[in-house]
């Protein structure tokens, strides 16, 4: 079947390079036009195209005004800017305003074999897949600076060694800075760009955002403008979450503490909640709280894990202090190593990668494997060899 194309191009000489007849574009059904923004909401109703390329040489805010609306028509259209204008400015205006991609001016035949090239992939990640459903991770801190964000990229970091698909989604909406535990990356779009787009989100717009740590490790970063918290919407995050744990074998969410709707509505996907804590009386007295709420609210407290972190031997509160207070099972312990820890969050490093043989990294390498039982730590893969040592 033909795919659909339709292009809107400034100039004359651009309007006829496109309808010279092109051999390696026979599979396309395609129709050219001049134009601007004002015009694209009459092309998407006549036309009715799966992908449609538009050419602007302007791209002030009544220019982004105009091809949002006109694609509030067709949400489902793969919708392609060719502009002289490259900036990320543009780029995470363009992505809010529904675009999927930007392309450098001048529009060339090359330039419409490209976007064919990329909205196939895109489209072909948006149909309907039989996969299974990922597992979706809650990481939440008792109080602020209990390490559950280092811990969250981390663990993410050792599942994708495993060789599962892991994402991440920084769900502080406030104040997330995961992706800096993970090197430093050019986040071109974040959380609150994609939870937004409510019917134009799909599987092909979430895997172009996410910051591609590596082949089996994708973060969603959270927007760096803390005002835009109040303006995600539950049903945006809901969308978000389920794309994610039907393309990824792990889904990860970063948490904060504070308990609002949004945060809410995230716990309501996860298989397992990790609570973190530090021994001491503020992170046991927050634990506690927070158990109760969940408890109040229903939530089925067998997938509720408590996990210490910076675990040091003999001191004032001990893990009985910790269970009987909290009436939650320890799931587990994290080791304190200060410097090793230190060296990882200041550099941008997983510890994992950073000091492999480090007490926290064995920690998390187990971890994984729990999550991942087929894995035999006995085979001669990466997690299992850096156990042996």
């Amino acid at each position: 079947m033909n795919l659909k194309v339709s292009v809107i191009c400034t100039h004359m000489e651009t309007f006829a390079a496109l309808n010279t007849p092109n051999p390696e574009l026979s599979d396309v059904s395609l129709s050219v036009s001049t134009g601007s923004a004002q015009t694209l909401a009459n092309v998407l109703r006549r036309q009715q195209p799966e992908v449609i390329l538009l050419d602007i040489e302007e791209s002030d805010e009544e220019t982004m005004l105009q091809i949002e609306s006109a694609l509030k028509i067709a949400p489902s259209t793969h919708a392609v800017l060719v502009s002289p204008d490259q900036s990320t400015a543009l780029l995470m205006r363009a992505m809010r305003a529904g675009v999927r991609e930007i392309l450098p001016a001048p529009m060339t035949a090359e330039t419409l074999k490209l976007a064919i090239k990329h909205a196939r992939g895109h489209l072909s990640l948006a149909k309907p897949q039989d996969t299974k459903v990922g597992q979706v991770i809650a990481m939440i801190p008792a109080k602020g600076g209990a390490g559950a964000t280092f811990l969250a990229a981390n663990l993410a970091f050792a599942l994708s060694k495993l060789g599962k698909r892991v994402a991440v989604l920084d769900l502080n909406l406030y104040f997330g800075d995961l992706i800096l535990f993970t090197g430093s990356h050019n986040v071109a779009s974040n959380l609150f760009d994609l939870a937004r787009q409510g019917e134009r989100l799909d599987a092909a717009l979430l895997d172009s955002s996410m910051v591609k740590v590596s082949e089996h490790l994708h973060i969603l970063a959270a927007s760096d403008t803390p005002e835009h918290a109040s303006e995600i919407s539950t049903t945006g995050l809901d969308r978000l979450i389920e794309l994610a744990r039907n393309q990824y074998d792990f889904v990860v969410l970063d948490l904060s503490s504070m308990l609002d709707e949004v945060t809410l509505k995230a716990l309501d996907f996860a298989d397992n909640i990790y609570l973190t804590i530090q021994l001491n009386l503020p992170s046991l007295h927050a634990a506690k709280r927070i158990v109760t709420f969940f408890r109040d609210r229903g939530y089925p407290l067998d997938k509720l894990g408590i996990v210490v972190n910076r675990f040091e031997k003999g001191g004032y509160i001990s893990l009985e202090d910790v269970a009987k207070t909290t009436h939650s099972k320890i799931d587990r312990t994290i080791q304190n190593s200060f410097s090793a820890v230190s060296a990882s969050v200041n550099q941008g490093i997983p510890i994992l990668e950073l000091s492999p043989r480090d007490p926290v990294a064995r920690a998390l390498v187990e971890w994984a494997q729990e999550l991942v039982p087929s894995v035999k730590p006995a085979k001669k893969n990466w997690l299992s060899n850096l156990l042996s040592h």
